[in-house]
């Protein structure tokens, strides 16, 4: 329906924010309001049922994205899937879809063990999202080369963290996969 709101954000609560345009307050459910500013993007899902419309928001169109893949998960409804974005950053969600980590998503309320692995399960590998150009760049280069995508994605993250530049950290992410072999 709408894919973002901008607005004046003039009310901060736990879960919720009221985001004023054209003299309309919106009440927004929220993973955590503190992610969002005074002047803020807000990128949206709209569900509505038989007797309520509900507008929920996201900082980043990523978050919005697995909360939408979360919900297709059998056994996760709209409350847990906020309550998982609340816990984890984008980033920190994929690693612990990739890692296939169970006992961190079962710390998350409404999630038990077997719900995790379902959604480790449906879900690992279907979210690549980069918060950052030259992660991206670099995993796509390394899988190019032939590379295994969850190893390449590793690779470039630890290499990155001392690397800035592009080429050196090719360079240094093909020597690390190539000893791991």
């Amino acid at each position: 329906m709408f894919d973002y709101l901008k607005g004046k954000i003039e009310k901060l609560s736990k879960n919720k924010i009221v985001l004023e345009k054209f003299g309309i307050g919106f009440l927004i459910n929220v993973p955590d309001s503190e992610k969002f500013s005074e002047n803020d993007k807000v990128y949206t899902v709209f569900k509505i049922k038989e007797d309520e419309l509900k507008i929920l928001g996201f900082k980043t169109k990523e978050e919005r994205d697995i909360f939408n893949a979360l919900t297709q998960v059998h056994g996760v409804g709209e409350k847990v899937a906020l309550s998982i974005l609340s816990t984890f950053s984008v980033e920190e969600f994929q690693t612990l879809l990739e890692e296939g980590d169970v006992n961190s998503l079962t710390k998350v309320q409404g999630v038990g063990k077997k719900t995790a692995q379902r959604i480790i399960v449906e879900l690992k590998g279907k979210l690549n999202f980069y918060e950052d150009s030259n992660l991206e760049d670099l995993v796509k280069a390394l899988v190019n080369l032939g590379f295994d995508k969850e190893e390449s994605y590793k690779a470039a993250k630890d290499v990155l963290k001392e690397e800035k530049d592009l080429q050196s950290a090719l360079k240094k992410a093909i020597s690390l996969l190539s000893s791991r072999v």
